[in-house]
This record gives structure tokens, sequence and C-alpha cells, in this order.
């Protein structure tokens, strides 16, 4: 399947495949859509401009997204209970994925951006 192809089925399935669930699964199914179709285009991305340190952010990225999917999935076959601001799978689960996911967005980001040295006396340097 050619590019273009691919990225029109999966827009046509994001905007136009979450209607034809029943109306209390409808918010749901569009929530693991929109993972589907991000982790669709992850795997452009990864395919259009491959690198080591884009793999590392589109593995964390692809990570999330799974999770988004697979716990939506996982709610429409058998709902849990989700307080307003608890997040799906930690519901499910009791485990805060969430500190697994900033610990690991903070360790990509001192990875991948540039520190420079700073001296009280000379300020930033050149």
């Amino acid at each position: 399947m050619n590019l273009a192809a691919e990225l029109l089925l999966i827009a046509v399935l994001r905007h136009y495949a979450w209607p034809l669930l029943p109306a209390d699964l409808q918010g749901m199914g569009s929530k693991g859509l929109g993972a589907a179709a991000i982790l669709v285009l992850l795997s452009v991305v990864w395919r259009l401009r491959p690198s080591r340190p884009l793999a590392a952010v589109l593995l964390w990225w692809a990570f999330e997204e799974l999770q988004t999917l697979l716990c939506s999935a996982a709610w429409m076959l058998s709902p849990w209970e989700v307080l307003p601001g608890q997040a799906i799978c930690s519901a499910r689960t009791g485990f805060d994925f969430g500190a697994i996911g900033i610990l690991a967005v903070a360790a990509l980001a001192y990875r991948l951006i540039p520190v420079r040295p700073v001296s009280i006396e000379t300020g930033p340097s050149s």
C-alpha cells in the first residue's frame, strides 16, 4: 500500500468509524482510534527519517499510544470505574503508568537536549 493510501485509510477510520459503535462506547472508541492513528503516523515518521535519537522518542510515544489503544479496547469489552482525572490504564491496574512516562520523558530530554555549562562569573559559555 502506498503512503497516501495508508494515511487516507487511517484518517477515514479515525474520523468515521467511531459512530458505528454503540452510543455508550463511542467516546472510548474515538480515543482508541486516535491512538491507532498516532501509531500509524509514528511508523510513517520512522520510515521517512530513521535515526537512533528518533527511535528512542518514537518507542516511548508508541508505548504511550499502545497503552491508550489497548486500555480503551479492554474497557469497551469489560468497563471498570475510572474516576475523574484518573488515567484509564492506571485505574484498571492500580499502577501509575504516568510516573513511568514522566521518568522516560526526563531521561529522553536529558539525552537529547544539549546543555551548555553556565558559570556564575562569566555567564553561558559560547
